[in-house]
């Protein structure tokens, strides 16, 4: 019995871990980002659960701030500002959030997207 409620909760928990992956994107280098940053081009790697479809359906709704190029077998999401500023770049947070990103990891460390803002896109 013991045994059987460990098993239920072994699975249960993989569960949650593996579903909470598909909400992260990555960037390469936390160099590489603030470089971007200051040039208007931003680069993540989004999850393997988004599509091309999505990219360019949710990408549509931002055509005057940002253009987005999406990598199909990388996933790798280009973002190229229109205009390179502060405010511009918070609604980059809109379009991650209409792919289901919740997290974005750089260098290993993790950060919600309004942390990622704070401290890499403001």
């Amino acid at each position: 019995m013991k045994s059987l409620l460990l098993s239920i909760c072994f699975v249960v928990t993989s569960f949650f871990l593996s579903a909470q992956d598909a909400n992260k994107g990555i960037c390469s280098s936390k160099a590489k980002l603030v470089k971007g940053v200051e040039l208007g081009v931003i680069e993540i790697t989004l999850s393997e659960a988004v599509t091309k479809e999505n990219v360019d359906k949710y990408a549509s709704y931002y055509k005057n701030i940002f253009s987005v190029t999406f990598d199909e077998p990388t996933h790798l999401a280009t973002i190229k500002m229109i205009e390179n500023t502060s405010s511009n770049r918070r609604v980059v947070l809109r379009f991650l959030s209409a792919n289901q990103v919740q997290n974005v990891i750089v260098e290993g460390q993790s950060y919600l997207t309004h942390d990622f803002y704070e401290i890499f896109l403001k």
